[in-house]
């Protein structure tokens, strides 16, 4: 019988510290690939569009992936659904490395999409060894370890890339190798009761029913639309993003990666900072406005932006933008249902942003592929006065 853990009161256990390494060595694996793929497509002989489709894959396969790996955590314990998951990750990243056809790309990503999602299974175990008191506070500390990995990983994922494209996807490999090697030596089953059967249902993956239940609301129907326009509008521009700078500011995937450290450096900064005092002194609407217009004044000023160099300055805004706008649109979103229908308004909320981010890299690419580059931010800043327009007739409606 596996060793099993008990809800830690006020220690912070080891146990807590290789659930961390794990969760940062995923988001840095996967952030070390993100500036590379593009790339790696384009020197398949891809053009924008089947990139985009290519990069969807991963998305579609998570939409459906997230709500069953949880389930079967709950069945057959935390421990080796993590390490399936994370040897799928591993499959995947071994196949970007050897990658020399566009068929081994797409199994790449459809393998690591399907099976590799140990978030889910990462955030169960911290949730089985925490007290609820001392939940909130370690979420927070994962969050921190999540954007840390987005900060290096695609420094040395671009970095590594001008040896040769398929030298960052097999560190990546490595560092899952070594997760994988962590769990197995350190890291105990969680979860002492497991479901004797489990029953999986299409409403469960896809809440359909939920979904309509809330829309019935006007005020949650208005924030989840809001939510989805926020999701299509960044996903729309950040899932093409390496493509557009290629095309637009003729640069490298090594340039990519430090441009989206660039981005995750400053949110990080911003939200350990700025966005608290700022909601205190201004209000949550006040400062949700700013984060809106900053994300327009981003995009408008990337249309005209063709030099590496002066990119990293509108992108000041978007990771602002953005650090501001998606907690507090999270948070009004939880205050609008009851403290019970949290988990389920918000389970309705990421399957709509799943949507929006299997849909908005194969629009990017076609944006892309058909059009002048600047086409890119040109529409996404559309999404986002679109996002401020329907705010404020909110509000007014509210008042």
């Amino acid at each position: 019988m596996s060793s099993t853990l008990k809800p830690q009161k006020t220690k912070f256990n080891r146990h807590l510290i290789i659930i961390f390494i794990i969760m940062f060595t995923e988001v840095l694996g996967f952030s070390m690939v993100l500036p590379v793929i593009p790339f790696l497509g384009l020197s398949l002989g891809l053009n924008p569009f089947q990139i985009g489709l290519i990069m969807s894959v991963f998305s579609f396969s998570q939409l459906f992936a997230s709500p069953v790996t949880g389930k079967l955590s709950d069945r057959f314990g935390r421990k080796p659904v993590l390490l399936i998951s994370q040897t799928s990750t591993l499959i995947g990243f071994l196949l970007l490395g050897f990658a020399d056809s566009v068929w081994l790309l797409v199994a790449a990503r459809l393998i690591d999409g399907l099976i590799g999602s140990n978030m889910t299974v990462s955030q169960a175990y911290i949730s089985d060894v925490t007290s609820p008191q001392d939940r909130t506070k370690i979420y927070g500390y994962s969050s921190a370890v999540f954007g840390a990995g987005l900060i290096f990983g695609p420094v040395i994922g671009g970095t590594l890339s001008a040896i040769n494209y398929s030298i960052p996807m097999l560190f990546a490999a490595g560092i899952s190798l070594i997760s994988i090697i962590l769990v197995i030596l350190f890291l105990p089953e969680s979860l002492s009761l497991k479901k004797e059967k489990i029953k999986i249902k299409l409403n469960e993956i896809i809440p359909i029913n939920e979904a309509k239940r809330f829309f019935k609301d006007s005020n949650v129907r208005k924030l989840l639309l809001l939510f989805f326009i926020y999701t299509f509008g960044f996903m729309l521009f950040i899932s093409s993003f390496a493509l557009f700078a290629e095309r637009q500011v003729q640069i490298t995937a090594q340039e990519v990666g430090f441009l989206m450290a660039w981005i995750g450096i400053l949110r990080v900064i911003f939200q350990s900072l700025l966005i608290n005092p700022l909601q205190k002194k201004f209000g949550e609407d006040s400062a949700l406005l700013m984060g809106i217009i900053s994300m327009v004044f981003t995009m408008v000023i990337l249309v005209f932006t063709t030099n590496y160099i002066f990119a990293f300055i509108p992108l000041i805004f978007l990771a602002f933008g953005t650090g501001v706008s998606r907690p507090i649109l999270t948070s009004k979103l939880t205050k609008s249902v009851n403290k019970e229908e949290t988990g389920s308004v918000l389970g309705v909320n990421n399957a709509l942003s799943s949507i929006a981010q299997i849909i908005s890299p194969i629009l990017g690419g076609a944006l892309i592929q058909y059009l002048p580059s600047f086409f890119l931010p040109a529409l996404s800043a559309t999404f986002f006065i679109l996002l401020f327009i329907q705010w404020l007739k909110g509000s007014k409606t509210s008042t």
